[in-house]
């Protein structure tokens, strides 16, 4: 198994083919090009929320991608670190290439039928990370680079008018004026917290008490049960304030939703925090789990493989099925071997 494994991930990054266009979908971009693209961004397969709203946004900076002879641009914002519990931390793992791979086909129509192409932009927000969920600012760094080497490895193998790109917000914008504007606005969020009932506020934890690092930059170990709630509430506040802060026009407001960028969204799209009814998809073939949190994996089923992107919880639950299999071809530590699991 551990040959036809690799022999199949070699073809899927190495062998990308060109979409075909059968002579129905020729006829169909003679007739409306615009709605042939927003029909082929509705795929079931990737998609997982989309909004009559989203769909005139959509529509809107489609055509003007066409009438001014420019690629589409999509821009997806990620955490940009690799969590904890994973084995690979801090360093990505095949989790990042799948969703890599899995966007690519996301697109292929679209690059047979508009010469400029298509962007895909991969945002990184981790200059919030190191102090919303204690994070080490080495990881987040360490992260970065390999998240730079996987695309420059990926792109010699993706079509000519398909370009991976990748920022950091602390990059692009005044990081410490962010994280300031954030601290100022924790008093506000905390006392909005304060009002939710009980169940309310757990509801707003729940992600919170998986994502901070009591071992990272600061040592949370030996805190008292009642200050780590209170870490994690703090760790909720921060980050309910950074998505207020992040959004303003002056920072990337504009960039994600008033620039012709479409914005795509993972797990987030599908939460309550999501008010902006970005365009969401899946992560990868049947999964919805953000890359940057799972782990990637294969599963073989009815003949074929399948690459997925797991939980922690997922994964525990598999964990007895799995087989480790051996694959040199990578040249990326975390690389060297993948789970197979077997359906």
């Amino acid at each position: 198994m551990e040959k036809e494994a690799e022999i199949y991930l070699l073809n899927l990054f190495k062998k990308i083919g060109l979409y075909k266009l059968s002579e129905k979908e020729n006829r169909e971009i003679l007739k409306d090009k615009v709605s042939f693209i927003l029909k082929k961004l509705q795929r079931k397969k990737f998609k997982r929320k989309i909004t009559e709203k989203t769909k005139e946004t959509l529509k809107r900076k489609i055509l003007n991608a066409i009438n001014e002879n420019k690629p589409i641009y999509f821009v997806i914002p990620f955490g940009g670190y690799k969590h904890f519990w994973n084995s690979s931390y801090p360093d990505l793992d095949w989790a990042e290439l799948f969703n890599m791979r899995f966007m690519t086909e996301y697109v292929l129509p679209i690059l047979s039928v508009h010469q400029p192409g298509v962007i895909i932009e991969y945002m990184s927000e981790d200059l919030i990370i190191n102090r919303m969920n204690n994070y080490p600012k080495e990881s987040l760094e360490q992260y970065s680079k390999s998240f730079i080497s996987l695309i420059n490895w990926y792109k010699q193998y993706i079509p000519k008018n398909l370009q991976i790109k990748y920022f950091r917000v602390g990059n692009r914008c005044n990081k410490d004026k962010i994280i300031d504007e954030v601290e100022k606005l924790i008093s506000k969020k905390t006392t909005e917290f304060n009002r939710l009932s009980n169940k309310e506020k757990e509801n707003e934890l729940h992600r919170s008490r998986r994502s901070v690092m009591l071992d990272g930059e600061k040592d949370l170990v030996q805190l008292s049960e009642e200050d780590k709630e209170s870490r994690i509430i703090e760790s909720r506040l921060i980050e309910l304030a950074y998505y207020d802060v992040e959004a303003k026009p002056e920072f990337m407001g504009d960039y994600l939703w008033s620039d012709d960028h479409i914005c795509v969204c993972f797990s987030f799209g599908l939460s309550s925090d999501n008010v902006f009814e970005d365009l969401t998809l899946a992560s990868s073939h049947g999964s919805i789990v953000d890359f940057w949190i799972g782990k990637g994996i294969l599963e073989y089923r009815n003949g074929r493989f399948i690459p997925k992107i797991v939980s922690k919880n997922q994964y525990i639950e598999l964990e007895s099925k799995i087989k480790k299999l051996k694959i040199g071809s990578f040249p990326f530590k975390n690389f060297g071997s993948i789970d197979l699991i077997i359906n």
